[in-house]
C-alpha cells in the first residue's frame, strides 16, 4: 500500500503508483513528486492525494474466483473477534481477498496461511498480496487436504466438500479457536452443522449477511433492483474440549 497514491475528491478516487505519470480518464497524472496531503490537478479536475486503505486496495486487486464480499468477511471478523497476532489458515485462496482482510487485522505479529489448489487462482492471489505489501501471508499451491498448520486460532473453509475436513480442523484448532464455513448453499451448511456437533464445537450460528443499497430518482426512492443480494451462508463453531 505504500507505493500507491489515493487521488480522491466529492465525486472521483484514483488508485495510481506513487512516483509515476499515469493517464487517466481526466488527463495524465504526475504524481513523480507527490505526498500525501498534496492538491494535485488533473485535467480540468483537483483531487487531495491520501494514503489508500487496503480496502482501496481490493478495489485494484484482480478477481479470478468468486471473492467472500466485504459484507461478509465483516460479518466473519465481528463474530470471531479477530485480533492481532493470531494465525489463521484460509482455504480455498480464490483471489485472496479474506486473506488479504485477515492479514490486515493480525498485524505484522500474525500470521494467515493460505491454501488453494488451482494454479491460475494461486498465481492471482499471489499478485494481489504483493501489490497490498503485504508480509504475513503464506500462500500455498496445494490441496488443503493434506494441511499441516496447528494451534490456529481461526480457520475459514470457503471450498467444496469442505465439511470432510472439519474434524482435522477441529484437531488443529486452539481450545476456544473459530471455524467458519462459508457456501453459497444451505445444503453444506446443515452437513457442517452436523460435523461441527459430532466433533464437540459450540455451534454459534448459522448467518446470511443482507446488505441493500438504495438510490433516489425524480422524487423516488428505492433499493437498487440490480444489486446482488445472496452471496453466501456462515456457520460459526468454536472448538471447546
Amino acid at each position: 500500500m505504500q507505493n500507491y497514491i489515493l487521488l480522491l475528491n466529492k465525486k472521483h478516487s484514483i488508485l495510481l503508483e506513487k512516483g509515476k505519470k499515469t493517464s487517466t480518464k481526466f488527463g495524465v497524472a504526475d504524481l513523480r513528486d507527490v505526498e500525501y496531503g498534496d492538491i494535485v490537478e488533473v485535467g480540468k479536475q483537483q483531487f487531495i492525494a491520501v494514503k489508500p486503505t487496503f480496502i482501496d486496495m481490493l478495489k485494484k486487486c484482480r478477481r479470478g474466483a468468486q471473492i467472500i464480499m466485504p459484507k461478509d468477511a465483516v460479518q466473519i471478523i465481528a463474530i470471531t473477534g479477530l485480533s492481532q497476532g493470531w494465525k489463521c489458515l484460509d482455504a480455498g485462496t480464490g483471489s485472496g481477498f479474506m486473506s488479504i482482510f485477515l492479514a490486515n487485522m493480525v498485524g505484522k505479529g500474525g500470521k494467515v496461511i493460505t491454501y488453494e489448489k488451482r494454479k491460475e487462482f494461486y498465481s492471482i492471489a499471489k499478485r494481489n498480496f504483493e501489490m497490498c505489501g503485504l508480509k504475513n501471508i503464506r500462500a500455498k499451491n496445494e490441496d488443503v487436504k493434506n494441511f499441516r498448520e496447528r494451534n490456529l486460532d481461526l480457520i475459514i473453509f470457503d471450498m467444496k466438500d469442505s465439511t470432510k475436513f472439519i474434524g482435522k480442523a477441529t484437531r488443529r484448532l486452539k481450545p476456544g479457536g473459530w471455524l467458519v464455513v462459508y457456501s453459497p448453499h444451505i445444503e453444506q451448511q446443515i452437513e457442517a452443522i452436523e460435523r461441527m456437533r459430532e466433533n464437540n464445537m459450540n455451534v454459534y450460528a448459522t448467518l446470511e449477511n443482507i446488505t441493500r443499497k438504495w438510490k433516489s430518482m425524480y422524487g423516488y426512492t428505492h433499493p437498487v433492483i440490480s444489486d446482488v443480494i445472496h452471496t453466501g451462508f456462515m456457520t460459526f463453531g468454536r472448538k471447546t474440549l
